[in-house]
């Protein structure tokens, strides 16, 4: 029977396990306080900025929403000329066999 090994590498399983460890800490910490102060004494001034209040407050931008508009791009290719005659090509059989040769 035809077997797959899906095995994955060590070292691919240790940083998924540390990611997966750094996401519910900093889940833990933005949502208890006291544990945040416990953390770094000072989680408690305005301008105070670290992974744990990043995590809380979301995704922010720091560039805005500004989006730069591509150049304009102009094609320049000239239209292919069309043949003013059409030339067929006769077929080399008059009828096309149906069928393959007669059995002698």
């Amino acid at each position: 029977m035809f077997s797959c090994s899906t095995a994955i590498p060590l070292h691919r399983r240790l940083l998924a396990a540390g990611s997966v460890a750094l996401v519910l800490a900093l889940a833990v910490l933005a949502s208890c306080p006291e544990l945040h102060h416990w953390l770094h004494g000072d989680s408690e001034q305005d301008s105070h900025a670290c992974a744990v209040m990043l995590y809380a407050s979301g995704l922010t931008l720091t560039a805005g929403a500004a989006g730069l508009a591509a150049p304009a791009v102009v094609w320049h290719e000239r239209p292919a000329v069309a043949v003013a005659e059409i030339f067929l090509a006769s077929p080399r059989y008059l009828r096309q066999p149906e069928r393959g040769p007669p059995v002698c």
